[in-house]
Protein backbone atom coordinates (compact mmCIF):
# COMPACT_ATOMS: atom_id res chain seq x y z
CA UNK A 1 0.00 0.00 0.00
CA UNK A 2 1.96 3.01 -1.45
CA UNK A 3 1.41 5.90 0.80
CA UNK A 4 3.78 9.31 -0.35
CA UNK A 5 1.60 12.38 -1.29
CA UNK A 6 1.83 12.15 -4.96
CA UNK A 7 0.08 8.27 -5.02
CA UNK A 8 -2.33 9.23 -2.24
CA UNK A 9 -3.42 11.62 -4.64
CA UNK A 10 -3.44 9.42 -7.19
CA UNK A 11 -5.55 7.22 -5.54
CA UNK A 12 -8.13 9.94 -4.75
CA UNK A 13 -8.19 10.90 -8.76
CA UNK A 14 -8.87 6.63 -9.33
CA UNK A 15 -11.55 6.49 -7.40
CA UNK A 16 -13.81 8.05 -10.29
CA UNK A 17 -11.73 6.37 -12.82
CA UNK A 18 -11.09 2.48 -11.90
CA UNK A 19 -13.60 -0.24 -13.34
CA UNK A 20 -15.53 -1.66 -10.51
CA UNK A 21 -17.21 -4.94 -10.53
CA UNK A 22 -19.79 -3.48 -8.58
CA UNK A 23 -21.36 0.06 -9.12
CA UNK A 24 -24.23 1.39 -7.40
CA UNK A 25 -25.89 3.79 -9.37
CA UNK A 26 -29.12 5.19 -7.06
CA UNK A 27 -30.93 4.62 -4.51
CA UNK A 28 -34.52 6.01 -4.44
CA UNK A 29 -35.98 6.22 -0.93
CA UNK A 30 -39.62 6.66 -0.64
CA UNK A 31 -40.65 8.38 2.57
CA UNK A 32 -44.01 7.93 5.09
CA UNK A 33 -44.79 11.29 3.63
CA UNK A 34 -44.73 10.26 0.62
CA UNK A 35 -41.89 12.31 -0.64
CA UNK A 36 -39.02 10.31 -2.45
CA UNK A 37 -35.22 11.23 -1.28
CA UNK A 38 -32.35 10.34 -4.22
CA UNK A 39 -28.97 8.75 -2.83
CA UNK A 40 -26.38 9.56 -5.89
CA UNK A 41 -23.99 6.52 -4.90
CA UNK A 42 -20.32 7.52 -5.97
CA UNK A 43 -17.43 5.05 -7.70
CA UNK A 44 -15.25 3.11 -4.75
CA UNK A 45 -16.93 4.88 -1.78
CA UNK A 46 -19.92 6.93 -0.51
CA UNK A 47 -20.06 8.62 2.52
CA UNK A 48 -23.32 9.39 4.55
CA UNK A 49 -22.88 12.39 6.67
CA UNK A 50 -24.71 14.04 9.37
CA UNK A 51 -25.23 14.94 12.68
CA UNK A 52 -26.52 13.14 15.57
CA UNK A 53 -29.66 11.18 15.04
CA UNK A 54 -29.49 11.97 11.43
CA UNK A 55 -30.08 8.54 10.47
CA UNK A 56 -26.53 7.41 8.94
CA UNK A 57 -27.08 4.41 10.84
CA UNK A 58 -30.53 3.35 10.24
CA UNK A 59 -29.71 4.55 6.46
CA UNK A 60 -27.25 1.64 6.29
CA UNK A 61 -29.13 -0.90 7.61
CA UNK A 62 -31.77 -0.26 5.36
CA UNK A 63 -29.23 -0.57 2.26
CA UNK A 64 -28.02 -3.87 3.86
CA UNK A 65 -31.52 -5.34 3.51
CA UNK A 66 -32.78 -4.13 0.11
CA UNK A 67 -29.13 -5.91 -1.17
CA UNK A 68 -28.90 -8.96 0.53
CA UNK A 69 -32.39 -9.41 0.04
CA UNK A 70 -33.90 -10.90 3.87
CA UNK A 71 -33.66 -9.72 7.54
CA UNK A 72 -30.48 -9.95 9.82
CA UNK A 73 -30.01 -12.96 12.00
CA UNK A 74 -31.08 -12.76 15.52
CA UNK A 75 -28.44 -10.99 17.70
CA UNK A 76 -26.88 -9.10 14.20
CA UNK A 77 -25.92 -5.80 14.94
CA UNK A 78 -27.02 -4.24 11.45
CA UNK A 79 -29.14 -1.29 12.65
CA UNK A 80 -33.13 -0.74 11.74
CA UNK A 81 -34.51 1.48 9.13
CA UNK A 82 -35.08 4.31 9.44
CA UNK A 83 -38.43 5.19 10.84
CA UNK A 84 -39.72 7.56 7.80
CA UNK A 85 -38.69 4.52 6.02
CA UNK A 86 -41.71 3.59 3.55
CA UNK A 87 -39.64 1.56 0.41
CA UNK A 88 -35.96 1.60 -0.58
CA UNK A 89 -35.19 0.93 -4.74
CA UNK A 90 -31.11 0.78 -5.16
CA UNK A 91 -29.89 0.02 -9.02
CA UNK A 92 -26.72 -0.78 -10.10
CA UNK A 93 -24.27 -3.03 -12.10
CA UNK A 94 -22.59 -6.39 -11.59
CA UNK A 95 -20.09 -7.01 -13.82
CA UNK A 96 -21.22 -4.41 -16.20
CA UNK A 97 -24.76 -6.33 -15.61
CA UNK A 98 -27.82 -4.24 -14.37
CA UNK A 99 -29.51 -4.94 -11.27
CA UNK A 100 -32.21 -3.62 -8.95
CA UNK A 101 -32.92 -4.35 -5.46
CA UNK A 102 -36.08 -3.37 -3.46
CA UNK A 103 -37.00 -3.00 0.08
CA UNK A 104 -40.67 -2.47 1.43
CA UNK A 105 -40.98 -1.57 4.79
CA UNK A 106 -44.80 -2.11 5.30
CA UNK A 107 -45.03 -5.52 4.30
CA UNK A 108 -41.70 -6.76 5.32
CA UNK A 109 -40.53 -8.14 1.63
CA UNK A 110 -37.58 -7.40 -0.10
CA UNK A 111 -36.52 -8.56 -3.72
CA UNK A 112 -33.02 -8.54 -4.92
CA UNK A 113 -31.15 -9.61 -8.00
CA UNK A 114 -27.84 -8.52 -6.38
CA UNK A 115 -25.37 -11.21 -7.43
CA UNK A 116 -22.63 -10.38 -4.74
CA UNK A 117 -21.70 -10.26 -1.46
CA UNK A 118 -22.95 -7.18 0.88
CA UNK A 119 -20.81 -6.92 4.80
CA UNK A 120 -21.53 -4.85 7.21
CA UNK A 121 -18.73 -3.65 9.48
CA UNK A 122 -18.66 -1.94 12.44
CA UNK A 123 -15.00 -1.62 13.68
CA UNK A 124 -15.71 0.24 17.42
CA UNK A 125 -18.55 -2.02 18.46
CA UNK A 126 -16.90 -5.03 16.68
CA UNK A 127 -13.69 -4.77 18.78
CA UNK A 128 -15.48 -4.10 21.46
CA UNK A 129 -16.67 -8.09 21.18
CA UNK A 130 -13.56 -9.24 20.39
CA UNK A 131 -11.78 -7.75 23.68
CA UNK A 132 -15.19 -9.22 25.65
CA UNK A 133 -14.32 -12.70 24.56
CA UNK A 134 -10.44 -12.87 24.95
CA UNK A 135 -10.83 -11.19 28.12
CA UNK A 136 -13.46 -13.33 29.54
CA UNK A 137 -11.93 -16.76 28.92
CA UNK A 138 -8.89 -17.10 31.82
CA UNK A 139 -7.26 -19.46 29.53
CA UNK A 140 -7.35 -17.70 26.31
CA UNK A 141 -3.47 -17.94 25.37
CA UNK A 142 -4.28 -21.65 24.75
CA UNK A 143 -6.90 -21.01 21.95
CA UNK A 144 -4.09 -20.05 20.18
CA UNK A 145 -2.29 -23.20 20.48
CA UNK A 146 -2.32 -24.90 17.26
CA UNK A 147 -3.15 -21.27 15.27
CA UNK A 148 -0.35 -20.28 13.16
CA UNK A 149 -0.57 -16.51 13.08
CA UNK A 150 -0.07 -14.57 10.00
CA UNK A 151 1.62 -11.52 9.16
CA UNK A 152 0.66 -8.23 8.42
CA UNK A 153 2.32 -7.63 5.10
CA UNK A 154 4.56 -4.53 4.62
CA UNK A 155 2.12 -2.78 3.00
CA UNK A 156 -0.17 -3.32 5.83
CA UNK A 157 2.20 -2.56 8.54
CA UNK A 158 3.07 0.78 6.37
CA UNK A 159 -0.52 1.98 6.40
CA UNK A 160 -0.41 0.88 10.11
CA UNK A 161 2.02 3.31 10.49
CA UNK A 162 1.05 6.23 8.72
CA UNK A 163 -2.52 5.95 10.12
CA UNK A 164 -1.03 5.98 13.93
CA UNK A 165 2.25 7.64 13.65
CA UNK A 166 3.99 4.66 15.00
CA UNK A 167 6.38 2.39 13.62
CA UNK A 168 5.73 -1.57 13.57
CA UNK A 169 8.89 -3.93 13.08
CA UNK A 170 5.87 -6.94 13.59
CA UNK A 171 2.08 -7.05 13.38
CA UNK A 172 0.88 -11.07 14.00
CA UNK A 173 -2.91 -12.31 13.77
CA UNK A 174 -4.47 -15.11 14.81
CA UNK A 175 -7.49 -15.94 13.31
CA UNK A 176 -9.54 -18.03 15.98
CA UNK A 177 -12.32 -19.33 15.33
CA UNK A 178 -13.28 -21.56 18.86
CA UNK A 179 -15.85 -18.38 19.80
CA UNK A 180 -18.20 -19.25 16.38
CA UNK A 181 -20.52 -22.21 15.63
CA UNK A 182 -19.41 -21.16 11.76
CA UNK A 183 -15.96 -21.21 11.99
CA UNK A 184 -15.97 -17.36 12.13
CA UNK A 185 -12.84 -15.86 12.52
CA UNK A 186 -11.90 -13.30 15.70
CA UNK A 187 -8.74 -12.11 15.47
CA UNK A 188 -6.03 -11.82 18.47
CA UNK A 189 -3.19 -9.21 17.72
CA UNK A 190 0.05 -9.40 18.76
CA UNK A 191 2.65 -6.79 18.19
CA UNK A 192 6.10 -5.37 17.94
CA UNK A 193 6.79 -1.32 17.75
CA UNK A 194 9.72 0.28 18.68
CA UNK A 195 11.57 -2.61 21.17
CA UNK A 196 8.35 -3.38 22.96
CA UNK A 197 6.05 -6.30 22.60
CA UNK A 198 2.25 -6.26 23.41
CA UNK A 199 -0.70 -8.34 22.68
CA UNK A 200 -4.45 -7.48 22.25
CA UNK A 201 -5.77 -6.63 25.66
CA UNK A 202 -2.67 -3.77 25.95
CA UNK A 203 -3.62 -2.14 22.86
CA UNK A 204 -5.29 1.15 22.60
CA UNK A 205 -8.78 1.46 21.45
CA UNK A 206 -8.12 3.28 18.74
CA UNK A 207 -4.76 1.41 17.05
CA UNK A 208 -7.11 -1.81 17.78
CA UNK A 209 -9.94 -0.31 15.54
CA UNK A 210 -7.46 0.68 12.88
CA UNK A 211 -5.67 -2.72 12.84
CA UNK A 212 -8.79 -4.34 12.75
CA UNK A 213 -10.39 -2.62 10.18
CA UNK A 214 -7.08 -3.17 8.22
CA UNK A 215 -7.33 -7.09 8.77
CA UNK A 216 -11.17 -7.17 7.70
CA UNK A 217 -11.28 -4.97 4.49
CA UNK A 218 -8.06 -7.35 3.52
CA UNK A 219 -10.20 -10.62 3.81
CA UNK A 220 -13.05 -9.60 1.39
CA UNK A 221 -13.91 -10.71 -1.90
CA UNK A 222 -13.48 -7.99 -4.64
CA UNK A 223 -17.03 -6.95 -5.73
CA UNK A 224 -18.53 -6.92 -2.57
CA UNK A 225 -20.63 -3.25 -1.02
CA UNK A 226 -19.16 -3.20 2.40
CA UNK A 227 -21.19 -1.08 4.80
CA UNK A 228 -19.23 0.56 7.49
CA UNK A 229 -19.71 2.32 10.60
CA UNK A 230 -17.68 5.38 11.35
CA UNK A 231 -14.43 4.02 11.41
CA UNK A 232 -13.09 7.09 12.78
CA UNK A 233 -14.45 5.99 16.28
CA UNK A 234 -11.58 5.92 18.90
CA UNK A 235 -9.08 7.89 16.54
CA UNK A 236 -7.44 10.83 17.43
CA UNK A 237 -7.81 13.65 14.91
CA UNK A 238 -4.76 13.28 12.66
CA UNK A 239 -5.27 9.38 12.28
CA UNK A 240 -8.95 10.18 10.91
CA UNK A 241 -7.38 12.12 7.89
CA UNK A 242 -5.06 9.68 7.57
CA UNK A 243 -7.60 6.70 7.98
CA UNK A 244 -9.09 7.75 4.21
CA UNK A 245 -6.12 7.81 2.49
CA UNK A 246 -5.28 3.62 3.65
CA UNK A 247 -9.02 3.08 2.99
CA UNK A 248 -8.98 4.67 -0.48
CA UNK A 249 -5.82 2.42 -1.27
CA UNK A 250 -7.70 -0.78 -0.31
CA UNK A 251 -10.77 0.04 -2.27
CA UNK A 252 -9.59 1.30 -5.35
CA UNK A 253 -6.52 -2.22 -5.14
CA UNK A 254 -9.20 -4.80 -4.12
CA UNK A 255 -12.08 -3.76 -5.85
CA UNK A 256 -14.61 -2.81 -2.81
CA UNK A 257 -17.77 -0.79 -3.28
CA UNK A 258 -17.99 1.26 0.09
CA UNK A 259 -21.07 3.13 1.54
CA UNK A 260 -19.63 4.24 5.08
CA UNK A 261 -21.36 6.64 7.90
CA UNK A 262 -19.46 9.14 9.28
CA UNK A 263 -19.93 12.64 11.37
CA UNK A 264 -16.09 13.24 11.09
CA UNK A 265 -14.99 16.17 8.56
CA UNK A 266 -11.68 15.33 9.08
CA UNK A 267 -11.83 12.10 8.10
CA UNK A 268 -13.62 12.91 4.77
CA UNK A 269 -12.90 16.35 3.47
CA UNK A 270 -10.55 15.65 1.53
CA UNK A 271 -12.39 13.34 -0.76
CA UNK A 272 -14.00 15.06 -3.69
CA UNK A 273 -17.65 16.83 -3.17
CA UNK A 274 -19.61 14.07 -5.03
CA UNK A 275 -18.50 11.10 -2.40
CA UNK A 276 -20.25 12.94 0.21
CA UNK A 277 -23.67 12.30 0.97
CA UNK A 278 -25.49 14.86 4.19
CA UNK A 279 -28.56 13.57 5.70
CA UNK A 280 -31.05 14.45 8.28
CA UNK A 281 -34.54 13.34 9.69
CA UNK A 282 -35.51 16.48 11.37
CA UNK A 283 -38.15 18.43 10.72
CA UNK A 284 -38.64 15.94 7.64
CA UNK A 285 -36.16 13.22 6.13
CA UNK A 286 -33.92 14.96 3.59
CA UNK A 287 -30.88 13.39 1.09
CA UNK A 288 -28.75 15.95 -0.21
CA UNK A 289 -25.64 15.03 -2.74
CA UNK A 290 -22.84 16.92 -4.15
CA UNK A 291 -21.97 19.34 -1.06
CA UNK A 292 -18.92 20.46 -0.98
CA UNK A 293 -16.84 18.88 1.91
CA UNK A 294 -16.51 21.89 3.49
CA UNK A 295 -20.14 22.93 3.34
CA UNK A 296 -20.48 19.66 5.16
CA UNK A 297 -18.34 20.49 7.84
CA UNK A 298 -19.27 23.79 7.89
CA UNK A 299 -22.95 21.96 8.87
CA UNK A 300 -21.60 19.40 11.04
CA UNK A 301 -19.63 23.00 13.28
CA UNK A 302 -16.55 22.00 12.26
CA UNK A 303 -14.55 25.17 10.00
CA UNK A 304 -12.50 23.29 7.44
CA UNK A 305 -8.08 23.23 7.84
CA UNK A 306 -6.23 26.05 5.65
CA UNK A 307 -5.07 24.61 2.67
CA UNK A 308 -2.83 28.06 1.48
CA UNK A 309 -2.27 31.01 2.97
CA UNK A 310 -2.49 34.03 -0.31
CA UNK A 311 -0.02 36.83 -0.01
CA UNK A 312 -0.99 39.94 -1.73
CA UNK A 313 0.53 43.51 -1.69
CA UNK A 314 -2.03 45.23 0.36
CA UNK A 315 -5.21 45.67 1.59
CA UNK A 316 -6.90 46.61 -0.95
CA UNK A 317 -5.57 43.58 -2.96
CA UNK A 318 -6.71 41.12 -0.35
CA UNK A 319 -10.23 42.80 -0.41
CA UNK A 320 -10.44 42.24 -4.09
CA UNK A 321 -9.49 38.93 -4.19
CA UNK A 322 -11.89 38.15 -1.41
CA UNK A 323 -14.74 39.47 -4.04
CA UNK A 324 -13.28 37.53 -6.70
CA UNK A 325 -13.11 34.20 -4.72
CA UNK A 326 -16.62 35.04 -2.99
CA UNK A 327 -18.21 35.74 -6.46
CA UNK A 328 -16.78 32.32 -8.20
CA UNK A 329 -15.86 29.58 -6.04
CA UNK A 330 -16.71 30.72 -2.43
CA UNK A 331 -16.12 26.74 -1.69
CA UNK A 332 -12.29 27.69 -2.07
CA UNK A 333 -12.32 30.93 -0.14
CA UNK A 334 -13.37 28.77 3.01
CA UNK A 335 -9.45 26.41 2.62
CA UNK A 336 -7.91 30.16 1.70
CA UNK A 337 -5.93 33.03 4.06
CA UNK A 338 -5.66 36.01 2.36
CA UNK A 339 -3.13 37.98 3.76
CA UNK A 340 -1.75 41.95 3.35
CA UNK A 341 1.97 42.28 3.46
CA UNK A 342 3.66 44.96 4.14
CA UNK A 343 5.78 45.51 2.06
CA UNK A 344 4.38 45.37 -1.32
CA UNK A 345 5.30 43.02 -4.07
CA UNK A 346 8.76 42.88 -2.83
CA UNK A 347 7.72 41.43 0.28
CA UNK A 348 5.29 38.39 -1.51
CA UNK A 349 7.99 37.55 -3.88
CA UNK A 350 10.85 37.36 -0.74
CA UNK A 351 8.52 35.48 1.50
CA UNK A 352 6.96 33.04 -1.07
CA UNK A 353 10.98 32.25 -1.82
CA UNK A 354 11.95 32.04 1.52
CA UNK A 355 9.72 29.56 2.81
CA UNK A 356 9.78 26.04 2.09
CA UNK A 357 6.63 24.90 0.67
CA UNK A 358 7.83 21.74 -0.55
CA UNK A 359 6.50 19.68 2.08
CA UNK A 360 3.57 17.63 0.77
CA UNK A 361 1.19 17.81 4.19
CA UNK A 362 1.56 21.38 5.19
CA UNK A 363 0.22 24.73 4.46
CA UNK A 364 0.93 26.20 1.31
CA UNK A 365 2.06 30.18 0.75
CA UNK A 366 1.54 31.65 -2.47
CA UNK A 367 1.76 34.56 -3.53
CA UNK A 368 -0.80 36.97 -6.00
CA UNK A 369 0.52 40.14 -7.75
CA UNK A 370 -1.19 43.00 -8.81
CA UNK A 371 -1.99 42.80 -12.78
CA UNK A 372 0.48 45.78 -12.92
CA UNK A 373 3.19 43.43 -11.98
CA UNK A 374 2.17 40.68 -14.96
CA UNK A 375 5.44 39.80 -17.13
CA UNK A 376 5.01 40.56 -20.88
CA UNK A 377 2.93 37.55 -22.77
CA UNK A 378 0.39 38.07 -19.77
CA UNK A 379 0.81 34.75 -18.54
CA UNK A 380 -1.23 33.97 -15.76
CA UNK A 381 1.23 32.88 -13.20
CA UNK A 382 4.64 32.06 -12.32
CA UNK A 383 5.33 28.87 -10.08
CA UNK A 384 3.72 30.13 -6.78
CA UNK A 385 2.83 33.58 -7.44
CA UNK A 386 0.15 34.63 -9.98
CA UNK A 387 -1.65 37.90 -11.21
CA UNK A 388 -4.91 39.85 -10.22
CA UNK A 389 -6.84 40.24 -13.06
CA UNK A 390 -6.01 43.28 -15.23
CA UNK A 391 -3.02 45.34 -15.96
CA UNK A 392 -3.06 47.69 -13.62
CA UNK A 393 -3.10 47.88 -9.84
CA UNK A 394 -7.02 47.13 -8.36
CA UNK A 395 -7.33 50.61 -7.26
CA UNK A 396 -6.63 51.59 -10.94
CA UNK A 397 -9.03 48.70 -12.01
CA UNK A 398 -11.94 49.44 -9.69
CA UNK A 399 -12.08 53.06 -10.18
CA UNK A 400 -12.29 52.66 -14.24
CA UNK A 401 -14.40 49.94 -13.79
CA UNK A 402 -17.26 52.31 -11.67
CA UNK A 403 -16.58 55.13 -13.88
CA UNK A 404 -17.58 53.10 -16.57
CA UNK A 405 -20.82 52.69 -14.94
CA UNK A 406 -21.27 56.44 -14.10
CA UNK A 407 -20.89 57.15 -17.80
CA UNK A 408 -23.73 54.51 -19.19
CA UNK A 409 -22.22 51.50 -19.34
CA UNK A 410 -23.88 48.31 -17.21
CA UNK A 411 -27.29 50.31 -17.29
CA UNK A 412 -28.94 47.70 -15.87
CA UNK A 413 -26.52 47.47 -12.47
CA UNK A 414 -28.40 49.11 -9.57
CA UNK A 415 -26.14 49.72 -6.67
CA UNK A 416 -26.32 47.09 -3.51
CA UNK A 417 -24.78 50.17 -0.98
CA UNK A 418 -26.68 52.20 0.98
CA UNK A 419 -28.53 54.82 -0.92
CA UNK A 420 -28.66 52.94 -3.74
CA UNK A 421 -27.04 53.99 -7.11
CA UNK A 422 -27.99 57.63 -6.99
CA UNK A 423 -26.28 57.73 -3.48
CA UNK A 424 -22.90 55.87 -5.44
CA UNK A 425 -22.98 58.56 -8.15
CA UNK A 426 -23.25 61.42 -5.87
CA UNK A 427 -20.57 60.27 -3.23
CA UNK A 428 -18.51 59.52 -6.74
CA UNK A 429 -18.94 63.06 -7.87
CA UNK A 430 -17.68 64.05 -4.57
CA UNK A 431 -14.57 61.97 -4.80
CA UNK A 432 -13.59 62.76 -8.64
CA UNK A 433 -9.72 64.27 -8.66
CA UNK A 434 -8.84 62.56 -4.88
CA UNK A 435 -5.53 60.52 -5.51
CA UNK A 436 -6.13 56.82 -5.98
CA UNK A 437 -5.41 55.66 -2.37
CA UNK A 438 -7.29 58.66 -0.87
CA UNK A 439 -10.10 57.63 -3.24
CA UNK A 440 -11.02 54.33 -2.46
CA UNK A 441 -10.57 54.38 0.94
CA UNK A 442 -12.89 57.26 1.53
CA UNK A 443 -15.37 55.39 -0.78
CA UNK A 444 -14.78 52.66 1.76
CA UNK A 445 -15.42 55.19 4.40
CA UNK A 446 -19.21 56.13 3.33
CA UNK A 447 -20.39 52.47 2.68
CA UNK A 448 -19.14 51.00 6.03
CA UNK A 449 -14.95 50.01 5.08
CA UNK A 450 -13.43 48.44 1.77
CA UNK A 451 -15.14 44.85 1.39
CA UNK A 452 -18.94 45.99 0.82
CA UNK A 453 -17.46 48.35 -1.66
CA UNK A 454 -15.16 46.67 -3.25
CA UNK A 455 -17.42 43.42 -3.40
CA UNK A 456 -20.07 45.84 -5.34
CA UNK A 457 -17.43 47.28 -7.89
CA UNK A 458 -16.37 43.73 -8.49
CA UNK A 459 -19.32 42.71 -9.77
CA UNK A 460 -19.38 45.60 -12.28
CA UNK A 461 -15.59 44.13 -13.32
CA UNK A 462 -17.53 40.35 -13.52
CA UNK A 463 -19.26 41.93 -16.24
CA UNK A 464 -16.45 41.91 -18.85
CA UNK A 465 -15.79 38.98 -20.50
CA UNK A 466 -12.09 39.27 -20.67
CA UNK A 467 -11.70 40.59 -17.23
CA UNK A 468 -13.97 37.98 -16.00
CA UNK A 469 -11.90 35.03 -18.04
CA UNK A 470 -8.69 36.47 -16.31
CA UNK A 471 -10.59 35.81 -12.60
CA UNK A 472 -11.85 32.58 -13.66
CA UNK A 473 -7.96 32.06 -14.15
CA UNK A 474 -6.64 32.99 -11.28
CA UNK A 475 -8.85 31.47 -8.94
CA UNK A 476 -8.31 27.77 -10.71
CA UNK A 477 -4.96 28.28 -10.67
CA UNK A 478 -4.98 29.20 -6.66
CA UNK A 479 -7.25 26.48 -6.40
CA UNK A 480 -4.68 23.78 -8.14
CA UNK A 481 -1.34 25.35 -6.20
CA UNK A 482 -3.13 25.17 -2.85
CA UNK A 483 -4.19 21.81 -3.31
CA UNK A 484 -7.98 22.03 -2.47
CA UNK A 485 -9.78 19.40 -2.54
CA UNK A 486 -12.48 19.07 -5.51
Amino acid sequence: MVLRFIERRQQIESLARRNYTTRLTVGTFVTTAGLPQSLIFSPGISIVSGGNGAGKSTLLGAVWRCLAGQEPQEGSTIPNVPPWLCQLKIAGTHADVPFEAELDVGSQTTSSTFPSSVFYVDPAAETEDVLRHFRSDPQSFDLLEGVEPASFDSSQLQALAYILRREYSEFLVYEVTAFSVDDTPLPYFEVASMGKRYALQQMGRGELVAAYLLWRLQELPPGAVVLLEEPESHLAAFSQEKLVDAIVSIVVKRDLCLIVSSHSPGFFQKLPAEHVVLVSSLPSPSIRCGLPAAEVANHLGVQPRTAAVVLVEDQVAAEFLHAILSSLDRDALRYLDVRAVASGQSGVKRIVSDISSSAADQVRILGVLDGDQRPRGGQASEGLIGYLVGDSAPEVLLRQTINRWRSGEFDDWDSPLPGGSDGLKLCLERLDGRDLHDWIFELADEFGGLRPVIRAITDLVLREPFLKNQCEEVVNWLRSQGRLPH
